[in-house]
């Protein structure tokens, strides 16, 4: 009894308007996922997975206290292993589809804004993990001391907060041969914010004929004029397409041989520290629409991407995954990234109901709030 007990609360719906069970059986049997109706079914499972994250990716030992269920540990391994990996990563976009309605409600000037940047993470050293993403090249470091570290590609919306992508690759690979991936997910007329990784002739172009605006730190090659002054110059296509951009790709060959690109310089001035000069590339032309206070107002939401980096990799401890392989680390990825967009749709709601900005609700007070919930708790009331 106390079994079946446990089992009706994993598989209550915890978030009230955020269904996860339908989602969760219309995609496994669109990928012809079998189950048997025993404990560890594929709701139950993610159930678990979200909860384990939700508690600092805790042990599985430690899992079964939580939730209240007696399963041995290679039954919930094998169970999540049986899922498939599209499974989480449509989950993943089920949560940013909820969000959308909100996102325009926050958006900058009727357009969404999206930030892009690179953050790594390191796993477990086992040979399969250690071929796919490799090994910290550091000097002095010995064979067998060090562990892999993989990169993660995130795509941000500045107005949710919410990851629309996430994607791990090996480490030594540029920036923007990750952000290539995500060029799908980018619409007509959105903005893309990235700082001078992103800063190039070929990544401009690429935008340009997606009908998507660019808007990067200017590459420290570039040069301006000793005095700052800002302007419009016209970036020649090179004879050599760049390293990052693999053959796969057809773009280099198709934009023009030149490049117009408006550049804005502004001045950071904050007490007790320099005074320094930030120097943006963007191709936002409309300088009624987008004058340099705005420009400059824009760039300064890149920063919102490496606030959210640190609640994955600190208040989430998603620095170190645990799995030993690689379709498993990525379910764990995705299944982070899952919990936490579930945490800004929960912040979304709270913002909505106070009448305030989501970025002025606190993560860590939504991260446990929705701990509570997962645990069958009520939780209190936001302030």
């Amino acid at each position: 009894m106390a079994v079946a007990q446990v089992l009706a609360r994993l598989r209550r719906e915890p978030l009230g308007d955020c269904a996860l069970a339908e989602p969760v059986h219309q995609l496994c049997r669109a990928e012809l996922h079998g189950w048997r109706d025993r404990m560890l079914t594929p709701l139950v499972t993610v159930r678990l997975m979200l909860l384990q994250v939700l508690h600092g990716n805790t042990a599985i030992n430690h899992l079964r206290h939580l939730s209240g269920l007696c399963f041995a540990a290679s039954s919930f391994c094998e169970a999540r292993e049986r899922l498939p990996l599209l499974l989480f990563q449509e989950l993943v976009r089920w949560a940013a589809r909820l969000a959308d309605a909100a996102a325009a409600e926050h958006s900058f000037i009727g357009v969404r804004v999206l930030i892009a940047d690179c953050s790594s993470f390191s796993m477990s050293d086992t040979p399969a993990l250690r071929e796919h993403f490799g090994r910290v090249k550091a000097r002095g470091a010995k064979a067998g001391v060090s562990y892999p570290v993989a990169k993660i590609a995130g795509l941000l919306d500045a107005a949710t907060g919410m990851f629309t992508q996430l994607l791990a690759a090996p480490l030594y690979t540029h920036d923007l041969r990750h952000t290539l991936s995500v060029h799908s997910m980018l619409r007509l007329g959105d903005v893309l914010l990235g700082d001078r990784a992103y800063c190039s002739f070929a990544h401009l172009a690429l935008l340009q004929m997606r009908g998507v605006f660019g808007c990067f730190r200017l590459h420290q090659r570039r040069k301006v004029n000793s005095a700052g002054a800002g302007g419009v110059q016209r970036w020649q296509r090179g004879t050599k397409a760049p390293a990052w951009l693999t053959a796969l790709s057809s773009g280099w060959r198709c934009p023009a041989g030149w490049l117009d690109v408006r550049i804005v310089s502004y001045q950071l001035i904050e007490r007790g520290f320099r005074t320094r000069r930030v120097v943006v590339a963007t191709t936002l032309m409309d300088e009624q629409l987008w004058p340099d206070a705005k420009v400059a107002e824009l760039y300064g939401h890149r920063w919102r991407i490496e606030t959210c980096f640190d609640h994955l990799k600190t208040t989430m401890k998603m620095n170190v995954l645990k799995c030993q392989s690689v379709d498993g680390v990525m379910k764990e990825l995705a299944t982070y990234l899952l919990v936490y967009n579930l945490v800004w749709l929960a912040m979304l709601r709270f913002a909505k109901r106070q009448d305030q900005s989501v970025w002025r609700i606190s993560f860590v007070d939504a991260y446990r709030w929705l701990c509570v919930r997962m645990l069958g708790l009520a939780g209190a009331s936001p302030p």
